[in-house]
């Protein structure tokens, strides 16, 4: 993931020119789609099997705009890159480090599967490996023999990719898929407000503190992926003071409880996700995989409404 944003930095210098720090941590995301992108589309089509000869191919053909981006950029891409590394590298390191919280959650608990009939893991674990043993696309479908899969798959097909081109086992990749997710919805909600409030802060309407953006950076990822329901610290006060004003042991805490937004009445099963039981349900699923990319879109309109400022429109 490092060596593809890497090679794409340059492609996301010239995209996202319009955004402070040039897209760095969106192109992270922008990479990963890439990536997966290209022997997809040669494993649709017919053109390529899907294996590590059609994922370096595109590796090799995202290198090819990204080398002449950099020589026909190099005075601007190193100017960039003096003034604003301090930022950059802030935003590796709060990547590393989301990634790696998250790691130490799935070591802790590294079992693909849940006492209520294994969650939904059984289910995508099986279209991953589905996806990772096809060579052609759509994927075969693991409950139909013989039939393909009619199923929304690229998410899965994404994980595959990397899984592919590391030779990591699936059952080893889906733990390494799930931080690694989790850091990209990090550094997407961290880009998007650290660039639109540095932005601000360089633009007409208002100056502030240097380190300023970056704290509303961090807000915002800690808003996003940690701090979306409260109904976890309402539990532990409401644990606490059973023990305190009752002599009562600390109650047990409810998982599901804080997913269950609905009225009770009438009973029901609705479930109201936010991203961090999301995450740490780990349901490696279609609504857990699009967060990142969704942000990446976010990003990219901003770049637009940033691009279109700086030309006075």
């Amino acid at each position: 993931v490092e060596l593809v944003s890497l090679v794409v930095l340059p492609i996301g210098f010239l995209l996202f020119r319009g955004l402070p720090d040039r897209g760095y941590l969106l192109s992270k995301i922008m990479g990963l789609l890439l990536l997966a992108y290209i022997p997809w589309l040669l494993a649709s089509q017919g053109l390529m099997n899907f294996g590590v000869g059609s994922i370096y191919l595109g590796l090799a053909a995202l290198s090819v705009p990204a080398v002449a981006i950099a020589v026909l950029k190099r005075n601007q891409i190193l100017s960039f890159l003096s003034q604003r590394w301090r930022i950059l590298a802030f935003e590796e390191a709060l990547f590393l480090v989301a990634f790696f919280a998250f790691l130490a959650l799935r070591w802790a608990n590294p079992d693909l599967w849940h006492p209520f009939r294994g969650g939904e893991k059984p289910m995508d674990f099986a279209y991953l490996n589905a996806v990772v043993q096809s060579t052609t696309m759509p994927p075969y479908d693991p409950w139909f023999a013989g039939g393909f899969l009619n199923y929304y798959y690229f998410g899965q097909f994404m994980v595959g990719t990397l899984i592919k081109a590391t030779g990591i086992l699936p059952e080893i990749a889906y733990n390494l898929a799930i931080p690694l997710l989790f850091a990209l919805t990090v550094a997407g909600a961290f880009s998007v407000v650290y660039n639109l409030t540095e932005s601000l802060r360089e633009g007409r309407w208002q100056r502030g503190a240097a380190w300023g953006p970056a704290a509303a950076g961090v807000a915002a990822a800690l808003l996003v992926v940690v701090l979306g329901n409260l109904d976890g610290m309402v539990q532990l006060v409401q644990g606490a003071g059973r023990v305190l004003l009752s002599s009562e042991s600390f109650p047990a805490f409810d998982f599901w409880r804080s997913t269950r937004m609905m009225p009770p009445d009438p009973p029901g099963h609705e479930i109201t996700e936010f991203p961090y039981f999301t995450f740490l349900f780990a349901d490696l699923h279609a609504h857990l995989i699009v967060i990142p990319f969704t942000l990446l879109a976010a990003g990219l309109a901003l770049n637009l409404v940033l691009s279109a400022r700086e030309k006075g429109f």
